[in-house]
């Protein structure tokens, strides 16, 4: 398993899972039941994810915030 965590706006956002397993449920900071299958064993994929989920938690449009959501996703780190 591995965590990964960024920020975004005065947030952390973490996700975990074990990338190398299709099956594997991604939990953190990511509502949904997703797995690592659903994002194509990729960890930017599922944080992206969980990045557009709070920024629509807040009412925003993701479109409105895409460069912010890059800027998270360029400043990810496995922790």
């Amino acid at each position: 398993m591995t965590t990964y965590k960024t920020r975004i706006f005065s947030d952390t956002v973490s996700i975990t899972a074990d990338f190398s397993e299709a099956a594997c449920p991604v939990t953190g900071d990511i509502g949904g039941g997703y797995q690592v299958a659903d994002f194509r064993h990729s960890p930017k994929g599922a944080m992206r994810c969980a990045l557009e989920q709070l920024v629509k938690a807040s009412g925003d449009s993701t479109d409105d915030f895409r460069d912010d959501i890059n800027a998270a996703l360029n400043r990810m780190q496995a922790v």
